[in-house]
């Protein structure tokens, strides 16, 4: 063999080295990539909105996004946070504790309306379940609820909630924040229906005594009620949990 052919080969290996090493680095780079979007972009919401998005006037294609998930009852949303996500509903409260926006299994899991709310008629507090602060230090969707506890002003430039359903479950709507709980877990702020007015009142005018934050917003009879709920630790209780509460004002 020649000097030249050999050097042709070294050559044509060279190349086959180079292609192979070069796909071994973009493979790894997309493992890692992947890696980092399931950390950071927990259940693919920033790409599943997008998806079920009109780009003309913002509305959410309901039947897209339940084909995607059936159970899907609403999208909750606050401005200047991380919180935009689907919400679900199913007949067992803890399947979305571990389960995705997609069925699969992830600790993350997705906020879900209670089990026990109903639409026919509806009832008159929507509670809404969702993971925060993860012993594993995974990020979900949750933990900027956090901020009302941990930030005092916090509530002055987050104090709406955008909660979105399909027209035949409410429609679009705006809720104002008027109390943010840090109790128990067994402190009664879960009600979702009451037997009159009165009852209503007396409720959460208690409970809008044990916030941690002032409101000037009002409940008034007939209001419709949106409840976060969420896990807290560390803060001297046996077994925390921090509730933003908000009434219906549009």
């Amino acid at each position: 063999m020649t000097k030249k052919k050999v050097k042709k080969k070294r050559s044509a290996v060279r190349i086959v080295g180079d292609i192979v090493i070069i796909l071994i680095i973009l493979s790894l780079l997309g493992a890692a990539g992947w890696m980092l979007y399931k950390e950071f972009f927990p259940n693919n919401t920033p790409i599943l909105k997008m998806q079920v998005t009109n780009r003309e006037d913002n509305s959410i294609d309901w039947a897209a996004l339940r084909e995607v998930n059936p159970e899907t009852v609403g999208w909750l949303s606050i401005e200047g946070t991380n919180i935009d996500t689907p919400v679900v509903q199913t007949t067992d409260n803890d399947k979305y504790l571990y389960t995705s926006f997609n069925g699969e299994s992830d600790e993350r899991g997705v906020p879900f309306l209670d089990m026990n709310y109903k639409w026919q008629p509806k009832s008159q507090n929507s509670l809404i379940y969702g993971h925060s602060t993860m012993r594993s230090g995974v990020h979900v969707m949750f933990d900027d609820l956090l901020y009302y506890y941990k930030d005092p002003n916090f509530i002055t430039e987050h104090n709406k909630i955008v909660y979105r359903r399909p027209p035949e479950l409410g429609g679009d709507g705006v809720w104002e924040i008027f109390a943010v709980l840090v109790v128990e877990q067994d402190y009664d702020y879960r009600q979702l229906e009451f037997a009159d007015d009165e009852s209503f009142l007396n409720y959460y005018q208690n409970i809008k005594n044990q916030s941690i934050v002032a409101s000037n917003v009002s409940v008034q009879p007939g209001d419709e009620i949106l409840t976060l709920s969420t896990c807290i630790f560390n803060v001297g209780l046996n077994d925390g949990r921090l509730a933003v509460i908000a009434r219906r004002v549009s």
